[in-house]
């Protein structure tokens, strides 16, 4: 009898910690630089984020490329050369005089994203652990959950000591010194993705994956997660002063924002480990309901009331869960072939919503003169992602059926 496949832990940990920086560096620093940088450079805050948004944008553009390169086994290439990348223009973002160049170097930034976030990582374990991969995966969710518990204190001691010109030199050398080496030592060579597990050609043509884009299967679930990802990117930019607005006090208003974190990181351990008790077509359920349950309750909520943690908690928990469910649900739909590609597919029109979600919340709060309206469209986005989700799982039955 052949023993049970042991799990990697060296280079699993490896690209985890990779991750973990890269975020840490290029998306959570972001905010608190451009204070300072507003304070320097007398840029306002809304060009200094519509560079981020330009970023968001061109990772969305490059996603799909970069997904086709792991699945064709250059996936040590890809993650290495983006972390590489990063530290040049995180480099050159420390020497800026120019809003143009500004704008250029953020550009690139999104190519880096494209090459080092969660999407190029989960598609490397998926093409080496195989039957592990959601142990895997949600091994380095967990990890790089504390992304921002980490680098958001970490640059702003930084900041304090050397200046954000210091600062940002330190998370490029950071880059270059601790990611790039990691994923170049940890990721191995043949970095080939299962999409290609036999003998034959080493470059097939991606028919599989053109046969997912024909499929109502593909298009449900990237609705579910376009409307999830606006959601988990709107909210953490307005919660504060949207909670504030609804008369709680500024510090039930944090109370209530620490608690998402740990949630996510807690609903991701339980659903990483407990597959025996819930397959991940339950766990999306799970995902989507929280969220409805989530913003269904928050108008309800009274100032001061402790519920206001349970909508935090329900709201960090579906967010945690859904990076797991947008990893590993796709290759039970869609199949395992392509699974880069695939993933790149899914990642661009979700990247592009992202970008504009901020804005437009805070578009429709000064349309409406309240956060009631962006309460509403949460709510309905979130049951809207349930049913797509839902209609989902009823046309697999129904493909299986046949």
């Amino acid at each position: 009898m052949s023993s049970p496949p042991r799990m990697p832990w060296r280079f699993v940990s490896a690209l985890s910690i990779a991750v973990t920086i890269s975020y840490g560096t290029i998306f959570y620093a972001f905010a608190l630089i451009i204070e300072p940088m507003e304070q320097e450079l007398g840029w306002s805050k809304t060009a200094l984020t519509a560079a981020f948004s330009l970023a968001l944008g061109s990772s969305a553009l490059f996603s799909v490329p970069v997904g086709r390169l792991i699945d064709l086994g250059y996936g040590r290439a890809v993650m290495t050369g983006g972390s590489i990348l990063a530290a040049v223009l995180l480099a050159l973002w420390s020497q800026t005089e120019s809003y143009p160049a500004f704008l250029l170097i953020w550009f690139g930034l999104g190519i880096a994203m494209s090459a080092v976030f969660y999407e190029p990582a989960f598609a490397i374990l998926a093409g080496h652990l195989h039957l592990l991969t959601r142990r895997g995966i949600t091994f380095m969710t967990l990890v790089a959950g504390f992304a921002s518990t980490v680098f958001i204190p970490l640059t702003h001691l930084l900041i304090e000591a050397y200046g954000w010109r210091g600062a940002l030199l330190v998370l490029a050398g950071l880059n270059l010194g601790l990611c790039a080496v990691l994923e170049g030592l940890s990721i191995p060579r043949s970095g080939a993705h299962a999409a290609n597990p036999g003998p034959g050609p080493a470059a097939p043509p991606p028919s599989g994956a053109r046969r997912v884009l024909t499929s109502a299967s593909f298009w449900l679930f990237v609705v579910t997660s376009v409307l999830q990802g606006m959601i988990a990117t709107g909210i953490p930019v307005h919660l504060i002063p949207l909670l504030v607005e609804r008369g709680f006090s500024l510090d039930s208003a944090v109370a209530a924002f620490a608690v998402i974190g740990p949630a996510q990181v807690a609903a991701r351990f339980l659903t990483g480990f407990g597959e025996r008790a819930l397959s991940l077509k339950g766990v999306g359920v799970l995902t989507m309901g929280l969220n409805v349950l989530a913003f269904g309750l928050l108008p309800f909520i009274p100032p001061g009331s402790w519920l206001i943690l349970a909508f935090a908690a329900f709201y960090g928990a579906s967010a945690g869960m859904m990076t797991i469910v947008r990893a590993l649900l796709p290759p039970e739909l869609f199949g395992r072939e392509n699974y880069g590609l695939i993933q790149g597919m899914i990642a661009m029109p979700v990247r592009v919503s992202m970008a504009a979600t901020p804005f437009a919340f805070g578009a429709l709060w000064a349309w409406r003169g309240s956060y009631d309206a962006v309460v509403f469209l949460c709510f309905a986005m979130a049951l809207c992602s349930l049913i797509a989700f839902m209609l989902n799982l009823a046309v697999a039955r129904g493909g299986e059926s046949r």
